[in-house]
């Protein structure tokens, strides 16, 4: 008689996670309204859930995009490591993911240059990645050692796009770290009905700032929009892309990384079961401040 095997365990939703939600139930969608008001709330939800930085960063310039210099308390790396916010390409800006940004620094030892690039609707494709990209190469022209790119949502798929034209360039990044990528306009994947509405992130609000970001662009064919489509992903650096259980694109980011080890790439997949989409700034919430030191740890190892 063969073993029969047990089904596989339903994933849970972290307590912690489901505290901060319950406490913003009663609150609009994050797209709901104006958008100064859905950014207004974004501003909000982030400083509730992650708190303030230890210290403020320098303003500058790179490229002549805004860029935020946060420098670690103590600083172990040469590396200079490339922060890119997300938001769905309309919210984030400013100072609302320095504490991110200041963690990202003091737990790789590490200064890091936020980019902060322009907003959708009042900017929206290809301005928010020609940012991304003038900034990028300004930073690189003063010679790092080595460079990583980080971007959390919108972010992580401006860091992918970067990434793919940078390798085109000669000057591909050491490492990628992509929280909860969108790295594909062109399909629909079974987490964006399965986890549509509950989890922070709705797919109502995908829809909402994918359209804003778009702005009437066809998407078919862009791998600046999709790198998911791009001819070849071959020849990107060790990628850590993250997913979290709950997130209406966590299907999107699993194909992602399946793509990149089909193409060779050192990815690694990093699934976070009992987490929602915003962990990556969420971090008053102990799984999620776990997740996050996590990660950083092995993007640590991999610039090392």
């Amino acid at each position: 008689m063969s073993a029969q095997t047990e089904p596989a365990a339903e994933p849970v939703l972290d307590p912690g996670v489901r505290a901060l939600l319950d406490r913003w139930a009663d609150e609009p969608e994050m797209f709901d309204g104006t958008v100064a008001e859905s950014r207004a709330r974004f501003v909000a939800q982030m400083r509730e859930a992650g708190g303030a930085p230890a210290r403020a960063p320098e303003l500058g310039e790179a490229g002549g995009v805004p860029v935020r210099t946060h420098r670690p308390a103590r600083r172990t790396s040469g590396a200079l490591v490339v922060f890119l916010h997300g938001g769905g390409w309309v919210l984030g800006g400013g100072d609302v993911y320095d504490a991110v940004a200041d963690r990202l620094a003091d737990d790789l030892g590490a200064v890091v240059a936020a980019v902060d690039y322009r907003l959708a609707p009042e900017h929206p494709f290809p301005a928010p990645l020609d940012d991304v990209l003038a900034a990028v190469r300004a930073l690189l022209d003063d010679g790092p050692e080595r460079y990583a790119l980080v971007g959390d949502s919108a972010g992580a798929n401006l860091a992918a796009v970067a990434a793919l034209a940078l390798r085109d360039e000669g000057r591909a990044p050491d490492a990628l770290l992509l929280v909860y990528p969108p790295p594909d306009f062109e399909a629909r994947y079974p987490s964006l009905a399965e986890n549509a509405e509950g989890y922070w992130l709705s797919a109502r609000d995908v829809r909402a700032c994918s359209k804003l970001y778009l702005a009437g662009h066809d998407p078919r064919g862009d791998a600046r929009l999709s790198p998911l489509r791009a001819p070849t992903l071959a020849g990107l650096p060790p990628t850590i892309v993250a997913t979290a259980g709950f997130d209406p694109l966590r299907d999107a980011g699993h194909a992602f990384v399946d793509a990149l080890i089909a193409a060779g790439v050192d990815a690694r997949r990093r699934e976070h079961p009992g987490l929602v989409h915003g962990f990556y700034g969420f971090t008053a919430v102990p799984a999620a401040d776990a997740a996050v030191s996590a990660l950083h740890a092995e993007l640590a190892r991999v610039l090392a």
